[in-house]
């Protein structure tokens, strides 16, 4: 049988300003770390300069709204 994709909780924050810019990133990494599935929104926002947006690279599926705004990154792998 084929492998069960990793499936994730997708989030609903719209454009709320995190409360702690460090902790979201690491909450974002953590959410979606080898996720390929969201089940929900996928909402990247308030990234810092330089962040490393690699933890992204395995979704192949969303199953809600992509939002990607606020963010100072200036590239989404």
């Amino acid at each position: 049988p084929a492998p069960v994709p990793a499936v994730c909780t997708g989030t609903d924050m719209k454009l709320l300003r995190p409360s702690s810019p460090e902790s979201h990133y690491e909450t974002l990494r953590h959410l979606y770390q080898g996720c390929q599935v969201v089940q929900g929104n996928l909402e990247l926002t308030y990234l810092p300069p330089g962040a490393d947006t690699t933890f992204l690279k395995d979704i192949k599926e969303v199953q809600g709204y992509v939002l990607i705004a606020e963010n100072q990154v200036s590239w989404l792998e």
